[in-house]
Parts: structure tokens; sequence; C-alpha cells
């Protein structure tokens, strides 16, 4: 490929055992445009990474255009820009301000290589994984060639609870949302209620293509899991049940009745691992000293890189999916723990519930709700062999028929109908 220095290309590398470089000769292209796919929060590296991942499996060659960050995506071509003058300007402002104004600022300029890299594949489908509103309409108002679809993880525009800067934001950018759904050939959301609020907010109507795709999630077939003990040797962690809370520490995830449950259950550990986001570690440390945990709250204070997954997941007897039913966007730890043959505590929102409730994958409890969270606490700690089994094999079927090649079938059917693999 001519160029690749300027627009900052690294090349891809096969996963080990065989990866898809190695694999396939490659009959077609696929761009996925994640701005967000190589920073160390958020769900954007997982997801590209899956999606990425099981697109390959379909054979396709896949070109990720994002921001410059620290993290590595194997088996894709990644196209990155970057601004030394951006950085500059950004180490300037205040740290609640910089994440808002570097993409605002940066994404023009993202979208000007996704340009570049759509001119040298002017066929191929292009999927937004994330996006900022207002640039990616300015975008979009020019012909391009390749069906484009694109992913709405949040769904309203309207929201009170979301801080000042990001309603003032999400309410300035509505009209532009509903000029990007109505330019792609596709929108996806990851539930019928998401859908039915997205439709509401915009004022779609309910013909529009956006269509419910599952969240994806590793093949467990495919993840080599090592024991509970040995987990739990390698990351220090103390006796008892544990209860993980993986991702990043935020004000719509429920912590507070998380960590009251725990309390009332002697037996259980909580162990929170993932970076700050608009919740601190103090918060959920003093949230623990006000409720004698002690030693039963362990917090790993950094991100969690996927590598590292097979450990936490390993060492876990429940997974918390515990979340502000007012919650606008999927859990994508909530998905990912199938991978790893675990089951969920769950509160939050009505999708969550149903995924829950409908594969049968764990416990769902009532929002706010201590009581009822301890209990479920209880009943997995004593449930017996045969339903433990019969637990963990629901786990697994749920986790082959979401998996990320699946979710890419499904996603390579619509941008691309006259590929076949």
């Amino acid at each position: 490929m001519a160029g690749n220095g300027s627009l900052g290309i690294n090349s891809g590398v096969s996963r080990p055992g065989g990866g898809p470089l190695s694999r396939f000769p490659w009959v077609a292209t696929f761009i996925i445009y994640s701005p967000g796919a190589l920073q160390p929060y958020g769900h954007a590296f997982d997801y590209v990474g899956g999606l990425g991942s099981g697109l390959c499996d379909q054979g396709y060659q896949v070109h990720v255009v994002t921001h410059d960050g620290p993290l590595v995506l194997s088996g894709v071509m990644v196209h990155t820009a970057t601004s030394a003058a951006w950085d500059r300007l950004l180490a300037v402002l205040p740290s609640r301000l910089r994440r808002h104004a570097f993409r605002l600022l940066a994404e023009p300029r993202l979208l000007s290589t996704l340009s570049r890299v759509r001119a040298e594949h002017p066929d191929a489908p292009v999927l937004f994984e994330t996006f900022e509103y207002l640039s990616l309409a300015r975008y979009l108002r020019r012909p391009h060639g390749g069906l484009t679809g694109g992913i709405f993880h949040s769904t309203t525009f309207r929201s009170e609870r979301e801080g000042v800067l990001r309603t003032a934001y999400k309410r300035v950018s509505a009209r532009a949302a509903r000029r990007i759904a109505r330019s792609l050939a596709v929108v996806y959301v990851h539930g019928p209620h998401l859908r039915r609020r997205l439709l509401d907010e915009l004022s779609l109507p309910e013909t529009s293509p956006v269509r419910v795709l599952a969240h994806g999630a590793p093949d467990p077939a495919e993840v080599v899991l090592p024991t509970r003990e040995k987990a739990r040797e390698v990351l220090g962690l103390p006796a008892g049940n544990i209860l993980l809370s993986l991702g990043t520490l935020r004000r719509d995830k429920d912590l507070s009745t998380l960590v009251r449950a725990v309390a009332a259950s002697p037996d259980w550990v909580l162990v929170h691992a993932g970076p700050e986001g608009d919740a601190s570690y103090r918060e959920l440390e003093q949230l623990g000293e006000a409720n004698g945990l002690g030693a039963r709250l362990v917090i790993h204070k950094r991100f969690i890189p996927a590598v590292e997954h097979p450990l936490y997941f390993g060492a876990a007897d429940l997974v918390s999916a515990f979340y502000d039913p007012a919650m606008t966007h999927e859990s994508g730890t909530a998905k990912r723990a199938r991978a790893f043959s675990r089951p969920l505590l769950a509160a939050g929102p009505p999708d969550l519930l149903d995924y829950v409730t409908e594969w049968g994958v764990g416990y769902t409890v009532p929002p706010h709700d201590v009581d009822a969270a301890a209990e479920a606490l209880r009943r997995h700690a004593g449930l017996s062999p045969e339903d433990a089994a019969a637990l963990e094999q629901r786990i697994h079927r749920a986790g082959q028929e979401l998996s990320w090649r699946s979710v890419a079938a499904t996603i390579a059917a619509d941008l691309s109908p006259h590929h076949t693999t």
C-alpha cells in the first residue's frame, strides 16, 4: 500500500496459532472506523478487536481507522491520525474537558484519514463503531463508495443524567445524529429497548433500517481458562466466593447496592478491576469502609487488557452487571462474561435483564435491592453440582450462538452482500 508512513499504518499481525492474515487469500476489504480503539478505557478496544477477528474469519482484510494510542490490535491494518498541535492544546485543558475537546477537535482529522483509506479501497464497506456526531454528519454529506453502517451504543439525546457537558453536547447533536441515522445503510443497536428509544428520540419512522445486533464476545470454545485456584493465586486474591466488577468506574454503575450486598454476605469478596471514569477509587473505598468490608474489597487500580481477562474471569464465581435502570447503553462486560462461562448478577435496564433471563445466564434482581442481591449471592453459593453444570451449559450455548464470528457474519451480510467466504 502506497504512503503507509503518512497514514500512520501498522501492519497487521497474525494471531497466535495461525491468525487470519496467514489463513486467507484476501478476497474483500472491510473498514472499521473507531476513534477509541487503541485507548486504555471504554469498550472500543475489545469491541473492535473481537469484531475485527470475526470479519477476518469471514475472509476480509480489515482496516481500522483510529486515533493513536498505547494499545495494539492484532490481525488488522491500523491507520492512525496524530497531531502534536492538538496534543499541546489539550494538555492545558482541565481533565474534565479534555476528552470532550479531543473528540471535537481531532475527529475531522481522523475522518480525513478515513477518506484516504477509502480512496484506496473505494468499494469497501465501512462500519462506524463509534463517532462524534457533528463531524460525522458533515462527512456523510459527501458521496463515498461502499455501503456504510453505524453502531449507536448510546441512544438518548434528552437525558439530564449524563453530566452537564455531555447532556449539553447530546442535545446540540440530536439533529446531526438524526442525519447520520438517515444517511447510513444500516444502523445497529444492542437491544430492542435501545431501538425503541433511538427511533423515538430521533423521530425516525418505524421502517427505518435500525437493526438489533447482538453484542459479541469470544466463542468459549476458543478460550483457555485457568483454574479458579491458579487465577486467584496469580492475582493474589483472598479466600472466599468472588464477585467480579470489571471495567471503568462510572456513576451509572450501582456500586452502593453491590457493596452493601457483599457486606451482608460474609462468604463473598468484591473484586473491582479497571480504570477510573466519572467515579473514583476513593469513592469505592469509602463505600467499603462505611460498610465494613475491610479485606473483602479488593481494587486493582488500572486498565485490564484483554490478555488478562482469563485470569480475572477465571478467578470469579459471579460477574457483576449492576447498573442504573436508566442506563442508555449496553454492558460489554456482561456479554464478555459468557466467553469465560461465568454467570451474571444483574440489575439495570430492560435489555440487560431480558438477556440474562432469556438465555438463563445468571440472576436478575430489582434495582437498588440489597436484600435481593444478597439472596442471589446465597443461592449461587449453594447451587448443587447438577444445577451449576446446567447453568454453565446455558452460558456456553449463549457464548457460541452470540460469538464475534456470528456478529461479524450478520454485519458482513448487511454491508457486503456480494462477498462470499
